[in-house]
């Protein structure tokens, strides 16, 4: 993997900016007075590319049968952090749905890719992953010789939402930056001749068995909102009743695999995963478990080598470094979460390797968007320090096209 300034003046940024504001709904690209888009790419050779999406795919599955074995354990369902009131939907056996996905890749300082997490319940990132490279190697391709954009987002998503004619497009309708994402969605799929009604999950209503938002029956879901937020709303019967009879992306079973506890489940409820679903997960996860108070001395005593993460969280609000606080701090998280441990885990820190970029230094995480756990596209970020929060910056990814070198 290298990294690539783009080959652009200042007036060819702007038009970047203008066609990703027009065309991919792309409204937020200043955050904090600084545009939240890095003026370079991430170039990942042909053997990188098939080596990622290779292992995303393997994870995938291992995870499938993971969650397939957590939602038939009451326990270890229990103990995933999901709100009382939602476990039980997540063991109904709904209509099939499709599953978008979306894994974290990290190059480790020793060379070594790893697997942070997947996000599995409302993966974020449309307008960054299809547009962003789009108007790069489309409209400025000849600026990036040797390079494209691999995957179709766009087309990927559309193909998994055809069957259905009127699609409800839910979303927290408080956050704009989240419109954005429900909007291009909505584009997407008006452009292919389907329908779209855009609304907040509390616009959810059933008359007797048809689902309806805003008086129009609606035949699918996308759902894009927090599923750890659902049994907070007034309508939870709707959503009761949805979970049981709609396709939905993603189906609520997607909130057990959302948890990040989820990782640690298999080794400690003794699910008894298949061999090679071990061997896959060893290989490409850090060691999770569940945080509990017996581990206090370890982890004070190895401050360094965890990170502390909730079971749910947004965008790294909530994921706590060992190695970025004083012995005398990390002992005060420490002992915050024991006071409540069962919505918490805790994970082996490794070492991410820093890219130089124009900015200076930086830390990148490969974001591979999975449909159905087939490849779709990358969603890259990069922060100044090795922690991918809501401060991180977005960067395209494209691909040496085979028989061509950097």
């Amino acid at each position: 993997m290298r990294t690539l300034p783009w080959p652009l003046a200042d007036d060819e940024v702007s038009a970047v900016y203008r066609r990703l504001r027009r065309d991919f709904c792309k409204w937020d690209i200043y955050h904090r007075g600084q545009s939240n888009l890095l003026p370079d790419v991430l170039v990942l050779g042909q053997q990188e590319h098939k080596l990622l999406v290779n292992a995303a795919r393997e994870v995938w599955l291992a995870l499938r049968e993971l969650e397939a074995r957590v939602v038939e354990s009451p326990q270890a369902l229990a103990a995933l952090g999901v709100p009382e009131t939602l476990v039980p939907l997540l063991a109904e056996a709904g209509p099939a749905s499709p599953r978008i996905t979306r894994c974290d890749f990290h190059l480790a300082a020793g060379g070594q890719w790893l697997i942070s997490e997947f996000n599995e319940d409302g993966p974020g990132g449309y307008a960054e992953a299809h547009g962003l490279g789009e108007v790069l190697a489309g409209d400025w391709g000849e600026r990036f010789p040797g390079l494209a954009t691999a995957g179709d987002l766009r087309r990927a998503l559309v193909d998994t939402l055809q069957p259905y004619g009127r699609i409800g497009l839910v979303y927290p309708t408080a956050y704009t930056e989240d419109l954005q994402q429900i909007a291009l969605i909505a584009d997407w799929l008006r452009a292919d001749s389907l329908e779209a009604v855009t609304g907040s999950p509390s616009n959810l209503v059933f008359d007797g068995d048809q689902a309806m938002m805003f008086d129009q029956p609606v035949d699918a879901l996308f759902r894009y909102y927090p599923g750890d937020w659902i049994g907070e709303l007034p309508n939870l019967d709707a959503w009761e009743k949805a979970a049981r009879s709609l396709p939905m992306v993603n189906n609520l079973a997607a909130l057990a695999a959302q948890s990040k506890r989820f990782y640690a489940a298999a080794d400690h409820h003794g699910l008894g995963l298949s061999e090679a679903s071990r061997n896959t997960l060893a290989r490409w996860l850090p060691i999770s478990r569940y945080l509990e108070p017996a581990l206090k001395s370890q982890l004070l005593a190895e401050r360094s080598q965890w990170v502390l993460k909730r079971a749910f969280g947004r965008m790294g609000d909530s994921v706590r470094l060992g190695i970025a606080h004083s012995p005398t701090a990390w002992e005060t998280v420490v002992e915050q979460a024991l006071s409540d441990p069962e919505p918490h885990a805790i994970q082996a820190r490794f070492d991410a390797a820093p890219l130089w970029f124009s900015t200076g230094l930086g830390y990148a995480t490969i974001g591979l968007f999975l449909v159905d756990g087939h490849f779709a596209g990358y969603y890259s970020r990069v922060s100044p320090y090795p922690l991918i929060n809501y401060d991180a910056c977005h960067v395209a990814t494209l691909v040496e096209i085979a028989g061509t070198t950097g």
